[in-house]
C-alpha cells in the first residue's frame, strides 16, 4: 500500500495527510496519517464532495442575544459543583462559566477508578459528595447500557460565508456572544444576531496558503496544512482582565525550520471591547521545531504536525495545552519525546498565566524531576480535550497514527497519567508486528499505561483506510435541555462520512458505545442520527464540540456554521 503511494504523492504530502489538520471542502480538519492516496471517502455527498451545508450568504441566528455582557458578568472566587451555581461570585465547571448550571450534581455517584501519582490536580468544593478517586460530585451513572438516544436535533446559531475554516467556537465568561474562530486567522465575534464586521483578532498575515498541492483528499481544498489559528481561551476573571488566550502556528514562515507552536496571550481594547488590542500580544508558549530530540526529515519537515490545538482552562482556574508529539510517522521527528517528562512534546500541559516563565502552575505531577508544565503524557495529538464540568475530570480525543484512533480518560484525581505513545497506538503495542510503526519507545521507567475507553480501529470503514479517520474529542453533557443525553460523553470524527458517538464513562467503567449518524438516512428510520430544525445544515464536518454558556452543546461544523444541540421528537 505504501508502495503504492510512493508513485504519485511525495514524501512531504504523504505525511501532509498526517494526523492534524486538513482543508476538506473549505475546512481544517484533524486527520490521521495516511498510507493510501486513493478513494474518496472524505467527501459529502455524492456529486457533491464539498457540500458545507445551504449557505444564508449571510448571518441567521437562531435567537436574540443580549450584547457581550461583559459590564455583568461576576467573575467568581469559587467553583461552585452542586445543583445550581447561582449569585454573582460562583462560576459553573469547565469552560461554562458565570451564573450557569451544569445541571445536579448531588449524588453520591460512582467511584472513580485508579488514581495518578503526585501533584494537586483541578480542585473541586461546593458541597457535592465526593466519591472514591477524588472525583467530586460524580452524579449517578450505570455503564450496563450505551446511553438511550434516538435523535438529536440541530439549531443555527450562525451561518455564514463570511467564516471558510471555523473550526472552534466559545463564549466568554457570562456573555452570550460567541467568538467564532477561523483557522484563516481571524477570530469573529457573533452578537446581537449579527457577526460583527471587525474581527475581534486578526492574524491572517501570519496563516496564508501553504502549497498543499495534489495530496488533498478527493474534493477537498488545495494550499493548507494542519496549522494556522485553533482556539481561544478566556480565563475566568475575562470581565475585568481582558486577557484571553489563543492556539497559533503560523504558516507563512519561509522555512519549514522556522514554524512554531505559539500559545499567545491578547487583551480586549479598553477602547473597544469587541476587538483585541494587537499591542498586547505575549507569548506563554513557543515551541521551535529544531533542538528538543528533533530528526529533521529526508525532504519536508515534521514540524507542522501534531501541533498545540487546543488551550481552554479547567476547572481550577488554570490553562491547559493539548501538545502533540511535534509529528512525523510513529514519532519519526522526535523520537521517544512523548514518553520523556522533561519535553513538552506528547503532553497535556497546565500552565498559570500569572507566574514568571514558564509558566508552570503550582501542583505539577514533574515540577521536581521533569518540565513543570506537564501534566499528563504519553499522547501524540490530542487534537481536542475537555473536562466533566461535574467533576474535572478529563477526557482527550487522540488522533492516531497508521491503526487506531482513541479516546483517552483522566480522573481529576490522576495528575501524571501516561497514556502509553509511542509505546502503544490504541491498545496495540510498538513495534506493531504488520511493520507499519516501528518505534521502539519503551513506556517511562516506573510508569504504567493508561487504558484508552474507547479505540477505534482504523480499517477500511467508510472508504480509505486511515485518511477519512479523525477523531475530535468532545464533552459530556450537563445541560438540562436533553435529559436522555445527560452523562453521555459525546464525541466524534471530522469527516462527513463518519459518524458521531456516545458513552458513558462512571468511575473504571465504560459503557458500550452507540454511533449516531451526522444525517439521518430514511433507508434506516431507527438509527440514531442528527436532523436539522428549521434552517439549519445538515452537519457534515466537525470541527470541535463545545460548551456554552447555558450549559448545552454546540458544534462548530461545516466550516461556516455553528450549530447548536436540541432536542427533538423522533417521526
Amino acid at each position: 500500500m505504501r508502495s503504492r503511494l510512493r508513485s504519485f504523492v511525495s514524501p512531504r504530502h504523504r505525511t501532509f495527510l498526517s494526523v492534524g489538520l486538513v482543508v476538506v471542502g473549505g475546512i481544517i480538519a484533524s486527520c490521521s496519517d495516511s498510507s493510501d492516496g486513493g478513494g474518496d471517502g472524505a467527501t459529502g455527498d455524492s456529486g457533491n464532495p464539498t457540500a458545507m451545508g445551504s449557505s444564508t450568504g449571510g448571518v441567521t441566528s437562531s435567537g436574540a442575544t443580549t450584547g457581550s455582557g461583559m459590564a455583568n458578568t461576576a467573575q467568581g472566587a469559587s467553583t461552585t459543583l452542586g445543583p445550581s451555581a447561582s449569585g454573582n461570585n460562583s462560576t459553573a465547571m469547565g469552560n461554562s462559566v458565570g451564573a450557569t448550571s451544569m445541571g445536579d450534581s448531588t449524588s453520591s455517584g460512582t467511584a472513580l477508578g485508579d488514581t495518578g501519582s503526585g501533584g494537586a490536580g483541578p480542585t473541586t468544593d461546593g458541597g457535592t459528595p465526593t466519591t472514591g478517586g477524588g472525583s467530586g460530585g460524580v452524579p449517578e451513572c450505570d455503564a450496563s447500557a450505551p446511553p438511550a438516544i434516538d435523535r438529536l436535533g440541530l439549531e443555527t446559531v450562525v451561518q455564514s460565508n463570511d467564516m471558510t475554516v471555523m473550526v472552534y467556537a466559545l463564549q466568554a465568561p457570562g456573555s452570550d456572544d460567541w467568538y467564532l474562530v477561523d483557522a484563516l486567522g481571524t477570530i469573529r465575534v457573533f452578537s446581537n444576531g449579527s457577526l460583527l464586521p471587525t474581527p475581534f483578532l486578526d492574524v491572517s498575515d501570519l496563516v496564508q496558503d501553504s502549497t498543499f498541492g495534489s495530496s488533498a483528499p478527493s474534493g477537498g481544498s488545495q494550499g493548507y496544512d494542519e496549522r494556522g489559528l485553533l482556539s481561544i481561551a478566556f480565563p475566568p476573571d475575562y470581565a475585568t482582565s481582558g486577557k484571553f488566550y489563543v492556539t497559533l502556528i503560523p504558516t507563512t514562515i519561509s522555512s519549514d525550520l522556522t514554524d512554531h507552536d505559539l500559545v499567545l496571550e491578547y487583551t480586549r481594547s479598553a477602547a473597544d471591547p469587541m476587538v483585541a488590542d494587537p499591542a498586547s500580544r505575549k507569548v506563554i508558549l513557543d515551541l521551535e521545531p529544531g533542538g528538543d530530540g528533533y530528526v529533521e526529515g529526508n525532504t519536508f519537515s515534521y514540524a507542522k504536525y501534531h501541533n498545540a490545538s487546543t488551550a481552554l482552562f479547567g476547572p481550577d482556574g488554570m490553562l491547559y495545552i493539548g501538545m502533540g508529539d511535534g509529528g512525523g510517522d510513529c514519532n519519526a521527528a522526535r523520537p521517544g519525546v512523548p514518553q520523556d517528562i522533561n519535553s513538552p512534546y506528547g503532553k497535556i500541559l497546565r500552565l498559570d498565566p500569572s507566574k514568571p516563565e514558564p509558566y508552570a502552575a503550582d501542583g505539577n505531577p514533574f515540577a521536581n524531576d521533569g518540565d513543570a508544565r506537564v501534566y499528563h503524557y504519553g499522547v501524540r495529538n490530542p487534537f481536542r480535550f475537555n473536562f466533566d464540568p461535574a467533576n474535572g475530570d478529563i477526557y482527550i480525543g487522540e488522533v492516531g497514527q497508521w491503526s487506531h484512533d482513541s479516546v483517552y480518560f483522566a480522573p481529576a484525581s490522576a495528575p501524571g497519567t501516561n497514556f502509553g505513545w509511542p509505546a502503544f497506538e490504541g491498545n496495540t503495542e510498538n513495534p506493531n508486528p504488520n511493520g507499519q510503526c516501528a518505534s521502539t519507545t519503551d513506556l517511562r521507567a516506573g510508569s504504567t499505561r493508561q487504558n484508552p475507553i474507547f479505540v477505534l480501529d482504523h480499517g477500511s470503514q467508510g472508504g480509505v483506510a486511515n485518511l477519512i479517520v479523525a477523531t475530535v474529542g468532545g464533552q459530556v453533557y450537563r445541560g438540562s435541555a436533553i435529559p436522555e443525553l445527560y452523562g453521555t460523553y459525546l464525541f466524534g470524527e471530522f469527516y462527513p462520512n463518519r459518524p458521531m458517538r456516545a458513552l458513558y464513562q462512571c468511575g473504571s467503567q465504560t459503557s458500550e458505545v452507540i454511533e449516531i449518524d451526522k444525517i439521518c438516512d430514511p433507508n434506516t428510520p431507527d438509527a440514531p442520527c442528527f436532523t436539522p430544525v428549521g434552517d439549519a445544515p445538515d452537519l457534515r464536518q466537525v470541527g470541535a464540540i463545545v460548551r456554552g454558556n447555558d450549559g448545552e452543546l454546540y458544534i462548530p461544523a461545516n466550516g461556516n456554521a455553528l450549530l447548536k444541540i436540541v432536542p427533538v421528537t423522533a417521526p
